[in-house]
């Protein structure tokens, strides 16, 4: 019988673990809570791509700016509003959208959302 960990820290994929041998690290996006209204955080990053997940309270909202590259955004959980060249798109649980670079866009969450951004 194999036994299971419960994994408690943060620990992610990275180049330097793959470097030292390491397969894989696991963990977990969602176990730590905050009390910020955005909280942004690196889950990957290579010469590549770069992952990011955006957990957003509920009216809260990240301001209008644009991304140096493309980008690739997945709404994990929650419901959203993605502003790209004034135009409102509604997004929730499932939903995807891709953007292009300098478009200047802006997000507000209609309710608790946790998004994922792979640029």
């Amino acid at each position: 019988m194999v036994k299971l960990e419960k994994i408690s820290e943060k620990r992610f994929m990275n180049d330097n673990n793959f470097k030292r041998g390491k397969l894989m690290q696991l963990g977990n996006l969602f176990q730590h809570s905050s009390t910020e209204k955005i909280k942004s955080q690196q889950v990957y990053k290579n010469e590549q791509f770069h992952v990011i997940q955006l957990q957003i309270k509920k009216d809260a909202v990240l301001k209008p700016h644009h991304a140096t590259t493309d980008a690739f955004l997945l709404v994990i959980e929650g419901v959203i509003i993605f502003n790209m060249q004034e135009e409102n798109i509604r997004l929730q649980k499932g939903d995807i959208l891709t953007f292009e670079k300098f478009v200047t866009h802006s997000v507000q969450a209609l309710e608790d959302s946790i998004v994922l951004i792979i640029k």
